[in-house]
């Protein structure tokens, strides 16, 4: 039982270290942005024709992609800068809410591990999912509605699929290694029930 609960205590706090890290360092980089008064974001034009050229046999498509500069609020400032919130935005909040939760447990309720089943921790594995995919979609929501404010529904956003790799990995090991803890705990619990009767 120490063991998981101090598994559970360092990835706890491991996510909400690297959730407040890159917050920080994304709010300092949207400030900076909002005081130089210029921000410029990759947008794609909608509904254009494609530009198809043919060259040696291979085919060269013109996506319409280009760069846009303007003088953004503050929160027009929070939701495009470094490339936008949607792929580190949100991993980053659900990364501080699932720190949260952790370390809350661990913490406070480290009685609570005693009945956890096997059946339950797979369920707060979807929570956990649902409320991982609900912050993408949001975050998606939020600024496609920014850009289409911005642009009076000319363009959308270029999403380039560039995301902070060091971030999510380091975040996932931390997450994997609570649910593995758990999993071997629950059926240490489970053999031990299954040995006592």
């Amino acid at each position: 039982m120490n063991n998981i609960l101090k598994v559970f205590r360092f990835a706890g706090l491991s996510l909400i270290i690297i959730s407040i890290i890159f917050i920080s360092n994304h709010l300092i980089s949207a400030i900076v942005d909002y005081n130089k008064g210029l921000i410029s974001v990759h947008l794609v034009k909608k509904n254009v024709p494609k530009d198809v050229q043919v060259i040696d046999g291979a085919m060269f498509t013109n996506s319409h992609i280009g760069s846009y500069e303007f003088k953004p609020t503050l929160l027009q400032s929070i939701l495009l800068s470094n490339d936008g919130i949607v792929d580190n935005g949100s991993n980053a909040v659900f990364y501080l809410i699932l720190g949260s939760i952790i370390t809350m447990l661990a913490y406070l309720k480290p009685k609570w591990l005693e009945n956890l089943t096997e059946n339950r921790l797979w369920q707060f594995v979807g929570a956990g999912s649902v409320l991982f995919f609900a912050l993408k979609f949001l975050t998606k929501f939020l600024v496609d509605n920014c850009v289409d404010d911005l642009t009076h529904h000319a363009f959308k956003y270029y999403y380039s699929n560039i995301g902070d790799v060091n971030l999510n990995v380091m975040s996932i090991v931390a997450v994997l290694t609570v649910v593995y803890e758990l999993l071997s705990y629950s059926r240490k619990l489970k053999q031990e029930n299954d040995l006592t009767i």
